[in-house]
């Protein structure tokens, strides 16, 4: 059954493609109400929207009702202790090698994007994958027709096929390698640790711990970090693995996020107050997939989280008045009805920081801004 012939889902799109007219309507007839956006640079990147709303404009709107979502989970005891497994050599490694007993053959050799090592007459030999040990194996082997019997020791000079990123708000955010076993405590000191800002002429910490966040294979781990670093609890000190990802946003600043089904997602920056109405507005309106019944806002720590169900029809009817957010919300305008209410929860919180990743140049420059998640059943 197409478009045509469902008149529910035809007039679903109806509904979300007039939404966005009616958005500029109702916030055009407000005299009260100014809109500044500007454009990042590059193509494909997010707009970052700054909104001046009079405090007039959202005099008559209201606090949202939030239910608290328990989502803590234990961690599990397998993450406190260092991996076991050998390196394995990827590309991009720079490798030490040296025939023993010859310092003439010593060099540092870098492991092609294909996979492939050249050392020596040894020719190409792909490596990737394998072990350090594995490595001097194949090495030996292949130097067999010029060396009796050689020993070739292998060292990783730098691994940079195996990684992790921290960002946000600590003081040297960026990608790491991750050449031996590293905790998270570590991982947050080697990147100088966390950011500070002066005020009253001391320094105060920029973070917000409550809603920091590490994600390994597209899933979160349940860490606490406030517990981590300002109680010490080092049942929350997981080891690094390759690819993790690790955000400490900042509490400074006037940002909501807008995401999910809107035309430009991402941050919006505004001064005095600011409704959701207002936010989507300023993302560009839903698209014409969006689920306008069933909106969120997500507000606190990614361990008890509190969400607002939100009918964004219903306020633009004039059915509800419009809610005010707070600085660190997510807007969440969904593409699909979903069900359970903790599960999805989880995900927009793990979409949201990988979108923030995407924006931090993470995970690339340039590519497309918009993510998208599966209803939570």
């Amino acid at each position: 059954m197409n478009d045509h012939t469902d008149p529910s889902r035809a007039m679903a799109k109806l509904t979300g493609g007039l939404l966005l007219i009616i958005l500029a309507l109702a916030l055009g007839s407000c005299s009260s109400h100014r809109r500044e956006v500007n454009a990042s640079s590059g193509g494909g990147g997010f707009m970052r929207g700054k909104v001046t709303v009079a405090n007039s404009g959202a005099s008559h709107a209201e606090e949202p009702y939030f239910e608290a979502i328990p989502i803590r989970k234990s961690i599990d005891k397998s993450l406190l202790r260092p991996p076991t497994s050998a390196y394995r050599v990827g590309p991009g490694d720079q490798l030490d090698i040296e025939v023993a007993e010859d310092a003439e053959t010593r060099s540092t050799e870098t492991v092609q994007p294909d996979g492939i090592l050249y050392y020596n007459s040894a020719g190409g030999i792909n490596v990737k994958g394998m072990t350090i040990r594995e490595v001097s194996k194949a090495l030996a082997e292949n130097l067999s027709f010029d060396y009796v019997d050689p020993i070739v020791t292998v060292n990783v000079a730098q691994a940079d096929s195996q990684r992790y990123f921290i960002m946000g708000a600590v003081r040297q955010p960026g990608t790491y390698p991750l050449d031996k076993p590293t905790t998270l405590l570590h991982a947050i000191g080697t990147s100088e640790g966390l950011g500070v800002a002066q005020a009253n002429n001391e320094s105060e910490e920029t973070v917000d711990l409550s809603r920091a966040i590490m994600i390994r294979n597209g899933k979160t781990l349940p860490v606490n970090f406030e517990a981590l670093v300002e109680g010490g609890d080092l049942t929350q000190n997981v080891y690094i693995r390759p690819g993790d990802y690790i955000y400490l946003p900042s509490r400074q600043g006037n940002s909501v996020y807008v995401m999910g089904e809107v035309q430009r997602p991402g941050p919006i920056t505004y001064d005095s107050r600011l409704t959701i109405l207002s936010a989507i507005a300023s993302a560009g309106g839903p698209t014409q997939d969006a689920v306008v019944t069933r909106a969120m806002i997500v507000r606190g720590g990614n361990n008890n989280p509190q969400v607002s169900v939100v009918d964004i029809q219903s306020l633009m009817r004039g059915q509800s008045a419009d809610l005010l957010v707070k600085p660190g919300d997510i807007v969440w305008v969904p593409r699909t009805l979903w069900t359970n209410i903790r599960n999805y929860t989880e995900t927009v919180l793990t979409t949201a920081a990988q979108t923030i990743a995407v924006q931090e140049g993470v995970f690339g420059q340039g590519g497309g801004a918009r993510l998208n998640i599966n209803a939570g059943q």
